[in-house]
């Protein structure tokens, strides 16, 4: 130990008295090791850490597979979870959940709070208890017993300013009193929003009937039992299938109908789905960054160690072994890499803000990204890493050097000869080739997301507002009561300036709605097919600037005493009407016939895939008016004028109506590409940083060239060599370590692209536009990393320079 601290003391003052490589050392080591821990911390956050649950992996979400209409995530009704519940033993509990919303009112206002109508069994599945009063028992399930609230933590604090009291006051939802049972934990989140509450998910004897089978419009959570793992709750579950197929018909056929299967996802796997090739990709990247930093330093290292040859024969030659002399070295990288690591936490909590921003992290609590004792046990590793990496080079120089011939030869022996040298232009080699992995790869990515920037979505989404319409059940009671309702507002609407165009409907563009089974007039089809069922209000079309294709749109002569009508897409135009003209024909479901009365383009509900399914859209005058309904505007003004005109007027509609969710079309694109947006951003950040890395790299090994034969250019110029030549032999030597970075780069670019093959859209992994674009930013300013030092060659004075020899 004590010859450590010596050796430790030693490597301090040998750093202090080059504060300029040590800076420069330490700064790069940070830059490798944040972006590092950062990107880490994201990874951990959602992949590593366990949901914020007691024993969370035994939480699992039940699904049903409806192979036949190709659905996999499809929800669970009413009497297929009361099934599961009497007779899945391998589960400690089961429970029911779908979102809503419930309007507070307070002071003539209404407010959409978001709503968890749960049954009780929910606090049972999540292992969780109320900070104050009590969750609801199964007794608040039964009608009429259901206007009980539990509320959550921010909800409590925000709303109702954390009164100590609150437990059995009364809050208003909807214009109906609510008692207050309890309250959450601050650490509790569940999926959503964490400012909501939880109310009984109620079940009518209706829900109850075989009939029932097939609505499905539950979301099912379970916690296994301890020991029982996720394939034994399966083929249980298989066999309640089985049961139920027996004692159901409707069941019975409903499942020979769609091939029906129900199985289990572990929920964190469910709640992440997506991220996790995103994240491998990141840290993939990032790790390059990390070896580039490290090769950057080793350079740095290897040039300053080779200084300290005769120091260091001269320390042999005073009895230090070759084993001590590397620990020397290896101390030494420690110095630098232990601040190095310091900084670069730093620089990682600093960077997760901006991360944040980017939509990771951000989900309501269930995944932070906050770094915790993983994520140091990382950085400590990645500093000790960093340490040996950046080491190991100076020593196997050491261990290959003789330095008895060091000491004979004095200073002649200090330029650490061509082996040396061969060792450092290929670590610029190595660099330049990781750097051009990185760029190609964050051009691809750029390419890519240019590229589905300039798909059209089937729809015109300049100027649109769009917001959501919470009525309160009950209010404007019964379907004439509710189209009055909605025909006025969307008549104000239209009236109000900036305003030019106005509808509603149950599923905006690029959101999931209600998907249902239909037929065709006169055919048999198998398997039965399934489309979105979007209901909208005449104009719709209009708008959102969708064009009709053929025939036309709804309009006021669509009532519900005329025909039922629909307007099909194009894709279901093309899979059964190819050969005829659709309108006219009629499609079939819940027994009625409908005439198609238009077609209209398929819009797509992601930007980077093909629509899984085709759209039927459905008059809202013809079918039953729904409680809650999205707004959608055209505007001539930018949209978010109309936000604070919009919820004046809904409120003197219907003060008990709220208007809620504003959001433009440009924003709701913008989040169906959040998650490739950040991931571009992040690899473009990593791409930079390599870049940067790769030239400080480059310029050190040409300014050291320079500095090395600065006597061999002094002969050259007193012998009658130009400056020029001077600068050309320089330059030769750093366009032939660019070359075989380029090469060796471009190879990595197009692995490294098909590793993000799944992030790109329309471009190739081998993308020579995009290939051959990084190069020519690679070589522009390596050029110029190279060009400084000769520059500085060509000015030498050849009387000084031949004096150094």
């Amino acid at each position: 130990m004590n010859g450590f601290l010596k050796d430790l003391r030693f490597g301090m003052r040998q750093l202090a008295a080059k504060p300029g490589f040590a800076a420069a050392a330490i700064l790069t080591l940070a830059l490798g090791i944040g972006a590092n821990t950062a990107v880490f911390s994201v990874l951990n956050g959602y992949l590593l850490k366990p949901l914020p649950y007691p024993h969370s992996d035994r939480l699992v979400q039940i699904n049903e597979d409806q192979a036949k209409a190709n659905i996999r995530y499809a929800s669970i009704s009413v009497p297929n979870y009361l099934s599961m519940v009497n007779r899945a033993s391998d589960f400690s509990a089961i429970a029911a959940v779908n979102w809503d919303s419930l309007n507070l009112t307070r002071a003539g206002m209404a407010q959409a709070i978001p709503v968890v109508r749960t049954t009780a069994s929910l606090f049972d599945v999540l292992q969780v208890q109320p900070l104050l009063g009590r969750t609801f028992s199964k007794e608040s399930q039964q009608p009429g017993r259901g206007q009980v609230v539990v509320l959550s933590y921010p909800f409590w604090q925000h709303k109702l300013g954390g009164d100590p009291n609150v437990v059995g006051h009364t809050l208003r939802f909807d214009g109906k009193p609510y008692t207050v049972l309890g309250v959450m934990p601050r650490n509790f989140v569940f999926q959503g929003e964490p400012n909501q509450l939880f109310v009984p998910l109620v079940f009518t004897a209706e829900d109850k009937t075989e009939s029932q089978r097939g609505d499905n419009k539950l979301k099912i959570i379970g916690r296994l039992k301890p020991g029982v793992s996720i394939e034994a709750a399966g083929t249980q579950l298989d066999t309640v299938l089985q049961t139920v197929n027996r004692v159901s018909a409707t069941m019975r056929a409903r499942t020979k109908k769609y091939n029906i299967d129900w199985w289990l996802q572990p929920w964190h796997a469910q709640l992440v789905s997506g991220r996790p090739s995103l994240l491998l990709l990141l840290q993939a990247a990032v790790l390059l960054v990390l070896l580039i930093t490290c090769v950057n330093v080793a350079n740095l290292l290897l040039a300053r160690i080779l200084g300290r040859t005769h120091e260091m024969a001269m320390r042999s030659a005073l009895g230090a072994t070759r084993g001590k002399l590397a620990r020397q070295l290896l101390i030494e990288g420690l110095c630098l890499a232990i601040p190095g690591g310091a900084i670069g936490v730093g620089l990682a909590w600093w960077s997760l803000r901006f991360i944040r921003q980017l939509g990771w992290g951000a989900e309501s609590g269930l995944f932070s990204i906050t770094p915790d004792w993983r994520v140091a046990l990382f950085a400590i590793a990645a500093v000790i890493l960093v340490a040996l990496a950046v080491s190991l080079l100076p020593i196997r120089h050491f261990s290959r050097t003789d330095l008895q011939t060091v000491l004979q030869e004095g200073s002649r022996a200090t330029g650490g000869g061509r082996g040396a040298r061969r060792t450092r232009n290929a670590l610029v080699t190595v660099e330049l080739a990781l750097a051009t992995a990185l760029l190609a790869g964050s051009g691809l990515l750029i390419h890519s997301f240019i590229k589905l920037q300039s798909i059209s979505p089937g729809f015109n989404p300049d100027n649109v507002l769009t917001a959501s319409v919470v009525v309160p059940a009950g209010d404007h009671e019964g379907t004439k009561a509710l189209a009055s309702f909605y025909n006025d507002l969307i008549k104000r609407v239209r009236a109000l300036p900036g305003a030019s165009a106005a509808a509603v409907t149950t599923q905006l563009p690029f959101r999931y709605g209600t998907n249902g089974g239909y037929g065709i007039a006169g055919r048999s089809i198998s398997p039965p097919p399934f489309a979105w069922m979007s209901i909208v209000s005449s104009g719709y079309f209009k708008t959102l600037g969708v064009p009709l294709l053929r025939g036309r749109a709804f309009g006021p002569q669509d009532t519900a005493d005329s025909e039922p009508v629909v307007v099909i897409d194009q894709m279901l135009a093309n899979k059964y009407f190819s050969d005829t003209n659709p309108v006219g024909q009629y499609l079939v479901g819940g027994g009625s016939k409908y005439r198609i009365i238009g077609v209209v383009p398929t819009l797509k509900t992601s930007l980077a895939d093909e629509p899984s399914m085709e759209t039927i859209y459905l008059p809202v005058s013809q079918g039953v008016w729904r409680p809650g309904l999205n707004l959608i505007i055209r505007t001539t003004i930018p949209p978010q004028a109309l936000i604070r005109p919009l919820t004046k007027l809904v409120g003197n509609i219907d003060p008990l109506v709220s208007v809620t969710n504003f959001k433009t079309m440009h924003q709701i694109l913008a989040d169906r590409l959040q998650d490739r947006h950040a991931t571009m951003l992040l690899v473009l950040a990593f791409g930079a940083i390599a870049l940067a890395l790769a030239i400080v790299g480059m310029y050190g090994v040409m300014s050291y060239a320079v500095s090395q034969r600065r006597a061999e250019c002094g002969v050259r110029l007193a012998l009658g060599a130009l400056p020029e030549d001077l600068s050309w032999l320089i330059l030769k030597g750093g366009l032939r370590l660019l070359a075989v970075g380029l090469v060796l780069g471009l190879g990595l670019a197009v692995l490294f692209g098909y590793m993000m093959y799944a992030q790109l859209f329309g471009v190739a992994p081998f993308d020579p536009v995009t290939l051959a674009g990084s190069a020519v930013v690679l070589c522009a300013i390596t050029l110029a990393a190279c060009w400084l030092p000769a520059r500085r060659a060509a000015k030498l004075d050849p009387a000084v320079a031949m004096m150094e020899q």
